[in-house]
């Protein structure tokens, strides 16, 4: 009987610790069909941690629940308060799948790019803590961020800012400071995503997160990883840090159910082709027509796999949503392998809550894919380019258009460039164009008219080997109007072992940020631009290469002749001839046997 009153004992004090945690765990998947048989996924997952104490140093430990506890010590150690990552893949065409999705905030720049709001004294230690946390990152999600230094890393000063509430709310003992880097030439990887499956409470075994492959999610068409870590604080001054992992990308349904038909890239049959049967078409000619517009498209053949069941630790159900026209498609949610139609929920929107162990699998069927939701379209438009061929000197041109007839667009445009492309921001001008009437004029950086379009900027320029040229421009588009800006800029010289192995290819430019906000300053909307590929002089690296032969061939033919030298003796043709008889072996083999013979002849003579 005591044995079973202790036992209820230890079970009612862990329910009550268990009940006094703050930590919550939240995940929904979205599918959102797009034109020509493109498929939007979004898996959002939302994580809150227990309350946390920066400047209590009486408890020696922290308890986790299901905030990941390899990412919790990092934040402490480093002092940071604010942490965003991005692991980003591909070309996002707004004109095809219209705005970025949530507006562009859990999206970055292909490559990797990482800012953070870290607490210190001063400028000198926040950078070591800086380089402390890129460091241990670079270790947690295997990726090449401890390349990143004060040479490639800059501080923002009106794009990228916090948004945590901690600042407004918590009275912080140091100052923050705002840092930010981004590396555009780093591969992303299946190696980026198991570390982002492993701060999931699930660990990718059930939920949604079962869902990620690597090889399906890095085989789309654009897609973008996003780990962002903010500390807001409630009226009592409680703090937490909230953590939200996404990914989203799309994918290209009829491209991978063609590969999962042929592996192998091979002609499509003759039977199989669509030909214009209005043209000439047989054996040789066919003029194809546009894709199918019937699909069915089951996320396991495009995940390769189904959801694993619910999630043990969500505290709240997960959800599976599809946004389509319900008129047309057909969705369907496969309940071990029973087929239930979704049930539309108060927001109008198909979704279906996961429950038990049962696994899901998720089918949406149509036969007009080319009827889908309309397209929200972005609030401005943006390009960016490169200019000019010589090799000592170039231009960058960038390009905005405002889409709207009725609104101006206020927005910041961010652009960090390396140390060896010396701006020279005085050739700055500013080319606006009415898009209805076609006329232009243009605007140089020393006119004061400019004002009215690009009232303030901030530029801190660069220095040899020690940090960026750093260029942000607070400017206003009107509407039905596109805005271009030129400058020149020159390449410097790079030492040697400064180049990467692969020098002829070129050197990525980050992409730059554009962040749309409005008359509150608020932000809206957020985009990057195409990284641009830099060609800088190169010398020939073959010359090392044929100088080190052609001076070792001239060595070993002097050593040889010298060696020579100093060993042989120089002889006439009849001394060698006498030397050769005197030492030829048949001489020296009958000098042997007459040695032997008159040795036993001794032995008979004694």
């Amino acid at each position: 009987m005591l044995r079973n009153w202790g036992f209820w004992l230890i079970v009612s004090q862990f329910s009550l610790v268990f009940c006094n945690q703050k930590g919550s765990f939240k995940e929904r998947l979205d599918f959102t069909p797009l034109p020509k048989n493109n498929l939007l996924a979004s898996f959002n997952f939302e994580i809150k941690s227990d309350t946390v104490n920066w400047y209590d140093t009486s408890s020696t430990y922290s308890h986790y629940t299901v905030f990941p506890k390899s990412l919790g010590p990092i934040l402490e150690d480093t002092k940071t308060r604010e942490l965003h990552l991005r692991f980003s893949q591909g070309w996002w065409d707004s004109e095809l799948w219209g705005s970025l999705p949530q507006n562009g905030s859990q999206s970055g720049g292909t490559g990797v790019e990482v800012w953070a709001v870290i607490e210190a004294d001063n400028k000198t230690e926040a950078e070591g803590e800086w380089i402390h946390l890129v460091n241990s990152l670079s270790g947690l999600f295997c990726a090449s961020l401890n390349f990143i230094d004060n040479v490639i890393t800059t501080n923002p000063v009106y794009s990228l800012q916090p948004t945590s509430n901690f600042i407004n709310k918590f009275p912080t003992e140091g100052d923050l400071f705002l840092f930010r880097s981004a590396l555009p030439r780093e591969p992303v990887c299946t190696e980026n995503l198991t570390p982002f499956l492993d701060l999931l409470p699930s660990k990718g075994k059930n939920g949604l997160s079962s869902l990620l492959n690597g090889h399906k999610v890095y085989d789309s068409q654009w897609n973008s990883m996003s780990i962002d870590v903010e500390t807001n604080c409630d009226d009592e001054l409680n703090c937490h840090y909230d953590l939200k992992q996404n990914i989203h990308m799309i994918v290209n349904t009829k491209r991978v159910l063609s590969k999962l038909r042929d592996p192998l890239p091979v002609p499509t049959p003759g039977n199989e082709l669509r030909c214009d049967r209005t043209k000439k078409h047989d054996a040789y000619y066919c003029f194809p027509l546009v894709d199918s517009t019937d699909i069915k498209i089951d996320m396991r053949e495009i995940f390769g796999n189904i959801i694993n069941g619910e999630n043990t630790v969500t505290t709240e159900k997960s959800r599976v949503c599809a946004h389509t026209v319900p008129e047309v498609w057909k969705v369907l949610a496969k309940v071990n392998d029973y087929d239930s139609v979704f049930a539309y929920s108060e927001v109008k929107e198909p979704c279906y809550e996961i429950s038990g162990t049962d696994t899901l699998n998720i089918e949406l069927k149509t036969d007009r894919s080319d009827i889908t939701l309309p397209l929200k379209e972005p609030p401005l438009v943006v390009s960016r380019s490169l200019t000019g061929y010589s090799q000592d000197s170039g231009g960058l041109r960038i390009d905005f258009r405002n889409p709207s007839d009725s609104e101006e667009v206020n927005f910041v445009y961010y652009q960090s460039t390396p140390w060896y492309m010396k701006t020279y921001l005085h050739t700055l001008k500013m080319t606006l164009t009415n898009n209805t009437s076609g006329e232009s004029f243009v605007i140089p950086i020393t006119d004061r008219s400019i004002v009215s379009y690009l009232p303030e900027f901030y530029y801190e320029p660069m220095v040899d080997r020690v940090r960026p040229s750093h260029l942000e421009l607070k400017l206003v588009l009107p509407p039905n109007f596109s805005m271009r800006l030129a400058y020149k800029f020159d390449k410097l010289m790079l030492k040697y072992a400064e180049y990467p192995p692969d020098a002829n290819h070129g050197f990525e430019i980050e992409p730059a940020i554009v962040t749309v906000v409005d008359k509150f300053n608020k932000v809206i909307y957020e985009a990057r631009t195409t990284p641009a590929l830099l060609t800088l002089p190169t010398p020939d690296f073959s010359m090392p290469y044929n100088v080190i032969i052609l001076t070792s061939t001239v060595m070993a033919l002097a050593f040889g002749g010298i060696f020579n030298l100093i060993v042989k003796r120089v002889v006439t043709e009849e001394q060698a001839e006498y030397y050769y008889q005197q030492n030829s072996p048949k001489l020296r083999l009958r000098r042997l046997i007459a040695r032997i013979s008159a040795k036993f002849q001794k032995k008979k003579a004694d």
